[in-house]
């Protein structure tokens, strides 16, 4: 008798500890992983990518790129929950954007948008539409696009990306309603109300209002600011831009020829260098031959002052200070001082 109440008793440890190892099996089962596996060009080789957080920068995970390659699994848990917007980063530069979503996805060497889930495919679709109306140059249609698609997908996380993309450059006196309709959860964010602060500064230099001083530096080292070049009588092209800005040197042709068509007019061009080594500023200045004056090593200081996020970023200046336009194309530009100066040119 003593023997089956020993068996029985056994019987029953195995039981509940077997259950236990099947609840523990189930559960982690049931824990959702995300694999990223990353490819990247032969001149990222021994660097160290991050992947951060979108909503606040903070850094999630952080590898060396070992043979153009490198990943990532993560685990969903308490404090990491999925989908999670994020961005790939690599010496402190964003390069490209990933959703932490269950599965396995693929970002390729060309740096584009990671593939292979559902929220990861449907954001490279939009991505590439967006690509498609920002070479059209006109920024209504930009921000119609980004308002859609930030309405579109309140309920995921890449309503995220391009609410921000509108607050970058939408109108002032229309940030707080945007905001008054959005979800806690993207409002409160770090970056909004970094953003939301740059709207306010935008609204206080917009065309009509005088134009902002601020300091930089010569090529030789020496202060110099932008009031140095803002002459009375002038009107004054103020270029925003950097050497490692493809844009901005693709567009460099075109300013050339509109110095050169204007130049004698009551026309000038200040090139200021933003988020750019002095040395590289230089050489890009000596390589494109540019004949203007340039501000060296402002750094994000016109980004504070302005409101603005994009490079390049123009300003036109009236002879008095007053600021014509800001944001328009070599084209648009071109228009304007048609207007201004008179001719076909």
């Amino acid at each position: 008798m003593t023997n089956m109440i020993k068996m029985t008793k056994n019987i029953k440890n195995i039981s509940v500890m077997f259950c236990a190892a099947a609840m523990s099996l189930a559960f982690g089962a049931c824990k959702k992983e995300s694999r990223i596996e990353m490819n990247f060009p032969d001149k990222y080789e021994g660097k160290i990518v991050e992947v951060m957080n979108f909503a606040d920068s903070t850094v999630l995970a952080s590898m060396v790129i070992t043979d153009g390659k490198a990943s990532l699994v993560s685990e969903e848990n308490d404090s990491l929950r999925f989908p999670l917007f994020t961005q790939i980063a690599i010496d402190g530069r964003i390069r490209a954007y990933y959703i932490m979503e269950e599965g396995r996805v693929v970002l390729s060497d060309s740096m584009s948008v990671p593939t292979g889930t559902p929220l990861n495919e449907r954001f490279s679709s939009m991505l590439s539409t967006l690509d498609s109306i920002e070479n059209l140059d006109d920024m209504s249609l930009y921000l119609d696009y980004v308002e859609t698609a930030y309405n579109d997908n309140k309920d995921n996380p890449i309503g995220s990306y391009f609410g921000i993309e509108w607050l970058k450059y939408a109108e002032p006196q229309r940030v707080d309603s945007f905001l008054n309709a959005s979800p806690a959860g993207f409002r409160d964010t770090r970056r909004v109300k970094h953003y939301e602060e740059f709207a306010r500064h935008r609204a206080q230099t917009a065309p009509g209002m005088k134009y902002t001083d601020f300091a930089g530096e010569t090529g030789k080292g020496g202060t110099v600011r932008l009031s140095s070049y803002v002459k009375p009588g002038k009107y004054t092209l103020v270029d925003f831009w950097a050497s490692w800005c493809p844009y901005c040197i693709k567009e460099l042709p075109d300013m050339k020829q509109l110095y050169a068509d204007y130049a004698d007019k009551g026309f000038e061009i200040v090139g200021v260098a933003v988020r750019d080594k002095t040395d590289d500023t230089a050489a890009m200045v000596a390589k494109h031959e540019l004949t203007w004056p340039v501000i060296y090593n402002t750094q994000r200081v016109p980004y504070d002052i302005y409101g603005f996020s994009g490079i390049p970023h123009h300003m036109l200046i009236d002879p008095d200070g007053v600021i014509v336009s800001r944001g328009e194309s070599v084209a648009q530009i071109r228009a304007r001082l048609q207007e201004i100066f008179g001719g076909e040119q």
